[in-house]
């Protein structure tokens, strides 16, 4: 597995281009923290994380594709589709697809002389998780509601983008009976990025999730730095990769470590 990663690293990073891509009058899209402006790409991710606290060894992977699809100057639809292997000391490997989702996506942009501030937000709905066990994460058999809500700002080479999110857990009734109990958090994500050349963007994001029950859903809760890079192509589309290292100590963190690849390729719907 190392070298897996070792090689689609050097792979990533010999890419090399002179060009910006097709959105470069636009917000740069956020390789970690979700972003709130609108796009028309499609985006596929290879990710790893990992956990190692009280002799328990968690080890998650996953592979995915995101579309989304621009169809006004402000508004999207977007949807995903994956697949997650997961293990745990001293248990077998659990191979699952991910939920299937839907989701609207609000972004306006407003400029202001050499600089731009965006203004957006959005609502995804995921499915149930099928043929998949109950993990102290989440329960496969609700589903999922998230809305959000963030800002952005863009001047020169520098670029920041937010975002503010609420996930709960939701059955068919959408309430809770008295045997039930949602799985509810909060998270915040800042995603500054800097334009080093026209091709080449160093992104230094950081999330907080804090969940709503602190003491029953302690493990949901964490705090990530994600370094990263993203590399433009003129015809090949975007590359990319982020690092993800735990910010609180071991016991508080959700995730210990981790890295995703991903590839992007914006269409100009204008």
């Amino acid at each position: 597995m190392k070298q897996t990663y070792l090689f689609i690293t050097i792979f990533f990073t010999s890419i090399t281009a002179v060009l910006a891509q097709h959105n470069q009058n636009g917000f740069a899209h956020p390789l970690q923290v979700e972003p709130v402006a609108v796009y028309s790409k499609i985006r596929g991710n290879i990710g790893y994380w990992d956990k190692n606290f009280n002799s328990v060894k968690e080890i998650n992977k996953n592979v995915s594709v995101e579309g989304e699809y621009k169809f006004s100057d402000s508004f999207s639809v977007i949807s995903s589709l994956g697949r997650t292997e997961y293990s745990q000391t001293d248990t077998a490997k659990e191979v699952t697809w991910d939920r299937y989702n839907v989701g609207l996506k609000y972004g306006k942009v407003f400029e202001s002389g050499s600089s731009q501030f965006l203004i957006g937000g959005g609502l995804r709905v995921y499915d149930k998780k099928r043929n998949s066990l109950f993990r102290e994460y989440e329960n496969p058999e609700y589903y999922l509601i998230r809305p959000n809500f963030g800002l952005g700002y863009k001047s020169g080479i520098f670029q920041i983008m937010t975002e503010f999110r609420f996930q709960t857990e939701t059955n068919r009734h959408g309430r809770e009976s008295k045997l039930e109990e949602f799985k509810r958090y909060y998270q915040v994500g800042i995603a500054p990025s800097f334009g080093i050349s026209d091709s080449v963007r160093i992104f230094t994001e950081l999330e907080y999730r804090e969940p709503f029950d602190k003491t029953a859903d302690k493990n949901l809760r964490y705090f990530n730095f994600y370094p990263g890079i993203s590399m433009n192509t003129e015809s090949f589309g975007t590359f990319s990769f982020s690092f993800s290292f735990g910010v609180l100590p071991k016991a508080d963190n959700a995730i210990d470590r981790g890295i995703r690849f991903s590839y992007f390729y914006f269409f100009d719907t204008n």
